[in-house]
């Protein structure tokens, strides 16, 4: 049974208004008469069936009731297919070989389970990442707790300062304050007099941590920031790795001449050098 949807180059759950944009699509790339005039029998017989088979699955998918139909038989075929073991021979009559005798290049399902792998590889690598970083931070808070750090405070992005650190921000807003003040900026001052109380009250009531409380956890602090900073390059040089890997693969399939791969042209029947001036100037099907 032939599968329309392939046909159109669509999904089964494609809408009314996809399969008549693709119809428009496909049927205007393989018009029979957008075929330049010294186009070889054998390729001009492939585009015209492949018009008709493109003209017969709009025909029957653009028909809600013909589609219904379509619809059941194709999956009632499909279940008897994976029931009885047929699917293998199904795809063998749709695989091609090159001029050469190799397999097609170009088999649609090993595309889409290979841009799979690389959506999943992708996923992993992030997935990898996020899983060090959290390890990083758990280990992070461990050792900070360990030296006397409040469990709130234990974390990267935490600012420790010291009873010391309080005061002098306190005498400082407080010169600042009467400096505003004493030039005619009341609100000015009266502001930075209230960050000097607000640090004063902090300096005496809260004791925060000692000088080398707070030093002990910078330094963690430091190595938890340079550790997550190495794992954001190791994962940065992971997917530019799968980049590259997939860009050598779209050079690689690009590099391939088309008359060496395609069953249904052949390069010397096309005239060489006169197809691509007639090409260039845009005449004919290219």
């Amino acid at each position: 049974m032939k599968d329309l949807y392939r046909e159109l180059e669509l999904q089964p759950n494609a809408t009314l208004e996809e399969i008549k944009e693709s119809y428009r699509r496909l049927a205007k790339e393989y018009h029979p008469d957008e075929l330049h005039p010294d186009t070889p029998v054998k390729a001009r017989q492939y585009i015209e069936e492949k018009f008709k088979s493109i003209q017969e699955a709009y025909s029957i998918l653009s028909d809600p009731v013909k589609r219904k139909a379509y619809d059941s038989q194709r999956l009632s075929q499909t279940s008897s297919t994976k029931g009885s073991g047929h699917g293998q021979d199904l795809k063998a009559e749709r695989s091609y070989s090159t001029q050469d005798g190799n397999p097609w290049p170009f088999d649609f399902d090993k595309i889409k389970e290979a841009a799979e792998e690389i959506e999943r590889r992708k996923k992993n690598i992030e997935a990898n990442y996020n899983q060090k970083i959290e390890q990083v931070k758990s280990e992070l808070k461990k050792n900070l707790i360990a030296i006397g750090v409040r469990e709130e405070d234990a974390r990267i992005d935490y600012r420790f300062i010291t009873k010391d650190d309080n005061i002098q921000s306190c005498l400082t807003f407080l010169l600042l304050g009467v400096l505003a003040l004493s030039i005619g900026w009341e609100l000015v001052g009266v502001i930075l007099i209230l960050f000097s109380f607000l640090a004063g009250w902090s300096a005496v009531l809260d004791s925060k941590y000692s000088k080398d409380q707070v030093e002990r956890a910078k330094k963690l602090q430091g190595e938890a920031t340079s550790a997550i900073a190495q794992m954001e390059k190791d994962r940065d040089s992971e997917l530019s790795q799968l980049e590259l890997h997939c860009r050598s693969r779209i050079d690689r399939f690009k590099a391939v001449p088309i008359e060496s791969i395609s069953p249904f042209y052949k390069w010397a029947e096309w005239g060489g050098s006169a197809i691509f001036a007639n090409c260039n100037e845009g005449k004919g099907r290219c």
